[in-house]
C-alpha cells in the first residue's frame, strides 16, 4: 500500500485547483517516469512566483511512501 501525503496553502478555492492540478503533473513525472522501480520514496514540492519579484515561495509539499496494509487499516478505522 502507498500512502500519498499532500499539504497545500492557498488564498482561496481556485488557487486550490490550480495548485492540486500542478502537483499532480509533478508526481505523474516523478513516480511513473521513474528508472528504479523498487524506489519506495517520492517527494516534491511546488513553488509560485510571488506577486511583483522574482522570488518564489513554496506553496504545496508532497510525499508518497509505502507503508504497511496495518496502517491502512487503521486509516479506515478513524472517524472524522
Amino acid at each position: 500500500m502507498r500512502k500519498h501525503t499532500i499539504t497545500v496553502y492557498t488564498n482561496d478555492e481556485y488557487s486550490l485547483y490550480d495548485i492540486l492540478n500542478e502537483v499532480r503533473s509533478e508526481i505523474d513525472r516523478k513516480v511513473f517516469d521513474r528508472t528504479n522501480i523498487r524506489q519506495r520514496k517520492f517527494k516534491g514540492r511546488h513553488e509560485v512566483e510571488k506577486t511583483n519579484s522574482y522570488n518564489y515561495e513554496t506553496v504545496a509539499k508532497w510525499e508518497s511512501n509505502i507503508v504497511p496494509d496495518s496502517e491502512f487499516i487503521q486509516f479506515q478505522k478513524e472517524k472524522i
